[in-house]
């Protein structure tokens, strides 16, 4: 059974968004299965740099639809944006250099941190993506174009 299960209650009304949360979920449900087999630390430092890289990537996507929608409270979305790379960082930074090992305990501060983040954060603009018609995007708009060509070099793949 997966530490982090996705509901539909997390849909932030735009599938892409939506595909890239469970992408995320994926992420926090492979360290928490590295935990259960104890695997090495090389895999497990791989797996933090490609779920830190596609956290940016991510992050830079939902931004870049906030900003073109006009998100008045952008600037503090992107400031908890911030915080969590930052956050991700130090932990890589420690994991590396073998002051930290990974722990339930960090893997349940990612899962908190993202489920808050989604039905908390992410449901303040969903009323954006309903009102402006966006459920799927438009499947021409550049950004899905480059989004698929970006997700195709992340190894994880979200059911």
């Amino acid at each position: 059974m997966a530490l982090f299960e996705w509901k539909d209650s997390y849909s932030v009304g735009s599938i892409p968004i939506d595909n890239q949360h469970k992408k995320l979920i994926g992420y926090i449900n492979e360290f928490y299965n590295n935990l259960k087999f104890k695997s090495n630390d090389d895999l497990i430092s791989g797996l933090i740099k490609e779920m830190k890289e596609y956290t940016l990537f991510h992050f830079s996507y939902e931004e870049s639809y906030l900003e073109k929608f006009g998100y008045k409270d952008l600037p503090e979305h992107k400031e908890e944006h911030k915080a969590f790379i930052e956050k991700v960082s130090d932990f890589e930074n420690r994991f590396n250099s073998k002051k930290v090992i990974l722990s339930y305990e960090i893997t349940k501060f990612l899962k908190d941190w993202l489920k808050h983040h989604i039905l908390v954060e992410d449901m303040k603009y969903s009323h954006i993506f309903k009102n402006n018609n966006t459920k799927g995007l438009s499947k021409y708009d550049k950004r899905v174009k480059l989004a698929s060509t970006i997700e195709s070099k992340f190894s994880y793949t979200a059911n």
